[in-house]
């Protein structure tokens, strides 16, 4: 493509792509927002997340329905246990047999050697060849078994974590901009990481452990019981003091368990609110106070991380003791009824064995409990993530948004974050399809979280937005927002090409479409300045670009959405003057039929639109063209003096700031109650 392209042959090959639009992946700008309370925002945060009123047996069984996809590996995992311990207590038996084998056996004379009489016909030694025998191939079928255990068990592990991985991590992309803007991304890292985990190895734990457990006391218990009841039956004392003693244990280990993961929680937000602001970090210098607030959190982590240390240092003891006793007692019984000729030698061996398995597996049920405790608040906090409400639900009968002109109309809206706190009031208007709309205002007016709503980031508390006459609360969500592009101010590119940024929205788009929709966005020259141009791969958030650059990136990629409403929130607040033009006008011939809102603070930038809304303390103020509100006292009339005048010289008593006047509530709603009287005059014309 020649550096001499025309911006009518770029349209031409824009618009010659199917018609489709797409949202930016940037939130919406939180300066609209009031600072709250703890009180407050907990009660935001209880509006996002789902009140978890269930209990421990329900959170079990809602973590155990995660087996259900890989319930063929949970199968297969469970039989080659069960095999694989049959074969371990037969081995078991089978030592027994040999040691008692040997033990009659005597050298029976003639023989040159030992290996000659082990070799020899006495009947005695064939039978002692065939239990070694058995005794190898069993040992051997237990290794073999050991082996696809393992395997077995390693991919039902990892195919169980893809699982719950993949549904966290589709949860997280769909729910809305409610949910995160009230949970930190710290928090949210750590529960699709540290909490899965949790849960994964509980899950694990309590169906194969918990098995093996089962399957091992009372396997062994039955071998026992075939060489003496009464061995048997005392090697059970210790159960239930072993219960006891764990379900006690339980009750003061799950808060501990708790505040250590909430106390994770703010260290793992602490290092990535750092890691994004870096830069912040390093322009003020302060590395030492993030530092020693860091060293802070972690010294409260540690803390209550060395509570919990202190009551597993007291568990752990008391289960051993009562294993170690019950084992002592056994080896005492067993050499009575060895002396009175009720057992066999061998039978010392199994006993040995059994009780070493037997006790080694019941205080398994240490580990278990403490994964159980862990689980348990893990789960209760994934569960807070998975089970989620949406913040913009989708009618079950919705439909698809039809193609027609976009015109917008606002009737009686009123929203606010903290539904007690409203940031826009009863603000109502009309948008004809292909309009330029700009909207002006002061800082926290609320003129971006207005244009949030059209694409339904939030729904209003009372109001409603209509597009072509069809309330966007009876569209489908993707039909929506696939045409509607947006461009914030603070503009997010990902760790990937620059071509792949600019397609992000089509990524079947490659190649002259995407150079076209750079030179309008005025971005094709810096791109080619790159050393793989527009295959650069760009560092985590573009950081190694400047504002404007990334701006009009982000301008690029909505620019080949081509979508049927286009969003631009300040997006030229970081280009020059000269490049702001040429980007304003690449955009005129590019969306001369789109509906069109634009946000700026540069009065160059807004008086050429069609109309110009003004917002003030979430009231429209004023509304009409350039000319027409240059004719009128208020906001716009003021911000307007202040750029194309500058400084005369005169006091700020000559001269009053228009933030004094915004700011006054009972001006602003009498600026507000005057602008509707004149669209009610007007007769509800169309802007």
């Amino acid at each position: 493509m020649s550096n001499n392209l025309s911006a009518a042959q770029t349209n031409s090959r824009l618009t010659a792509s199917p018609l489709r639009a797409a949202t930016d992946a940037s939130p919406p700008d939180k300066s609209d927002r009031k600072r709250l309370s703890e009180k407050d925002l907990q009660a935001r945060i209880d509006l996002a997340m789902p009140h978890v009123n269930m209990s421990n047996r329900q959170l079990v069984a809602w973590m155990f329905s995660f087996l259900k996809p890989v319930k063929l590996l949970c199968f297969l995992a469970c039989l080659y246990l069960c095999i694989s311990i049959v074969v371990e207590i037969f081995t078991t038996r089978q030592m027994g047999e040999t040691i008692t084998g040997i033990k009659l056996l005597h050298l029976a004379a003639g023989y040159q050697s030992f290996w000659a009489w082990l070799s020899g016909p006495d009947p005695q030694v064939r039978h002692l060849r065939h239990v070694m025998a058995g005794l190898a191939a069993l040992t051997l079928g237990f290794l073999v078994l050991r082996y696809v255990r393992e395997v077995t068990n390693a991919k039902l592990s990892m195919t169980m974590v893809y699982y719950i991985r993949e549904a966290v991590y589709d949860k997280l992309q769909r729910v809305g901009f409610g949910f995160h803007d009230q949970i930190s991304t710290g928090q949210l890292i750590n529960r699709a990481l540290t909490d899965l985990q949790n849960v994964r190895t509980f899950i694990q734990t309590a169906v194969l452990i918990t098995l093996d457990i089962v399957l091992v006391v009372g396997g062994y218990m039955i071998l026992l019981a075939t060489r003496n009841i009464w061995v048997a039956a005392l090697s059970l004392v210790p159960l239930p003091f072993w219960v006891w003693y764990i379900l006690n244990f339980g009750r003061k280990v799950q808060p501990a368990s708790q505040q250590v993961m909430e106390s994770e929680d703010r260290n793992v937000s602490l290092i990535t609110e750092n890691i994004a602001g870096v830069h912040v970090v390093k322009a003020f210098a302060t590395q030492s106070l993030e530092i020693n607030k860091y060293n802070a959190h972690c010294d409260s982590y540690f803390g209550k991380v060395l509570y919990r240390i202190r009551l597993y240092a007291n568990f752990t003891p008391v289960i051993r003791s009562i294993g170690t006793a019950s084992h002592l007692s056994l080896y005492l019984v067993a050499a009575l009824l060895i002396v009175r000729g009720k057992l066999q030698i061998g039978d010392l061996l199994i006993l040995g064995t059994a009780m070493g398995q037997i006790l080694g597996r019941l205080q398994q049920v240490a580990v278990i409990s403490d994964q159980y405790q862990n689980a348990i608040v893990s789960s209760r906090r994934l569960v807070e993530v998975l089970l989620a409400k949406p913040t913009v639900p989708e009618k079950e009968n919705a439909t698809p948004l039809g193609e027609g002109a976009s015109e917008v109309v606002f009737e009686n809206v009123t929203f606010g974050y903290d539904p007690a706190k409203p940031i826009l009031r009863n603000v109502s208007f009309r948008v004809r399809g292909g309009s330029v709309v700009a909207i002006v205002g002061p800082t926290g007016a609320g003129k971006t979280t207005l244009v949030s709503l059209i694409a339904r980031f939030y729904d209003p508390q009372s109001g409603r937005i209509l597009i072509d006459g069809v309330d966007v609360r009876d569209m489908t969500l993707s039909s929506l927002r696939t045409r509607i592009a947006f461009v914030f101010q603070e503009t997010y590119l990902f760790s990937d090409t620059v071509e792949a940024n600019i397609a992000y929205g089509r990524p079947h788009i490659r190649g002259g479409e995407i150079e076209a929709a750079s030179r309008l966005a005025q971005a094709h020259e810096f791109i080619e300045k790159m050393p793989k141009g527009y295959r650069t791969i760009l560092t985590e958030r573009g950081s190694s670009l400047s504002g404007g650059q990334k701006q009009r990136l982000a301008i690029a990629r909505a620019i080949l959405f081509n979508p049927r409403i286009l969003v631009l929130d300040d997006a030229t607040a970081a280009v020059d003057p000269e490049t702001e033009d040429q980007i304003r006008r690449g955009l005129g011939h590019v969306l001369s039929d789109r509906t069109t809102f634009l946000i700026a603070h540069r009065i160059s930038s807004v008086k050429r639109a069609d109309v110009v809304i003004v917002i003030e303390r979430g009231r429209i103020t004023q509304m009409g063209t350039h000319d027409q509100l240059m004719a009128q006292e208020g906001h716009y009339r003021d911000i307007a003096d202040a750029q194309l005048s500058g400084d005369d010289g005169r006091g700020a008593d000559e001269n009053p700031s228009h933030m004094k006047r915004s700011q006054n509530d009972r001006e602003a709603t009498a600026a507000a109650a005057a602008a509707r009287l004149g669209r009610d005059a007007d007769q509800g014309a169309e802007l």
